[in-house]
């Protein structure tokens, strides 16, 4: 199952605690993910920000595998992310600051499953494609355009388009 996103916070005042982290199962650890990852690495270091704030900041990179919205082959999806997030007393947290997150006082690890999450949904990609050039799909017959030639007829004009020809010049 890997590690857990969740990091001691034990001898944070004698300096930065730095680790690097594999999330094997990320969506059991961290929650709904909008791509099915097979892994998350992490390289995070924590430090005091001032009185109870704590922030964490490193890099993120995460791995996929999903179809390509065009011709639905298998593809492989990286993202590779730097990422910050601070923590703070629930009573110091402005509403609807971005990027901050609640602490404790009297916390003695950190979760970073939140931020975390957050990041993986702000850099995954919305499209995935297996290469820019993807022919995708035949819309008739359905042959894999890469892969095999069809001799399907172009498609015709959408006659929901008809009343316009007229107006052409």
């Amino acid at each position: 199952m890997g590690e857990s996103p969740r990091i001691g916070l034990a001898g944070l005042d004698a300096g930065p605690i730095s680790c690097a982290l594999r999330l094997e199962a990320p969506g059991e650890q961290l929650g709904e993910l909008p791509l099915p990852f097979e892994r998350v690495e992490l390289e995070v270091e924590i430090r005091r920000a001032g009185g109870e704030a704590v922030r964490a900041r490193g890099t993120l990179g995460a791995s996929a595998v999903v179809e390509c919205r065009r011709c639905l082959v298998p593809t492989r999806v990286e993202v590779d992310a730097e990422w910050e997030a601070l923590f703070r007393p629930s009573a110091r947290i402005t509403p609807g600051e971005e990027g901050v997150w609640a602490l404790d006082a009297e916390a003695r690890e950190l979760d970073l499953a939140a931020p975390i999450r957050e990041e993986l949904w702000v850099h995954a990609p919305e499209y995935r494609e297996c290469s820019a050039e993807c022919p995708g799909l035949c819309s008739r017959c359905g042959a894999r355009r890469a892969d095999e030639p069809c001799d399907c007829p172009p498609p015709g004009p959408d006659p929901r388009w008809a009343a316009l020809d007229g107006v052409r010049g």
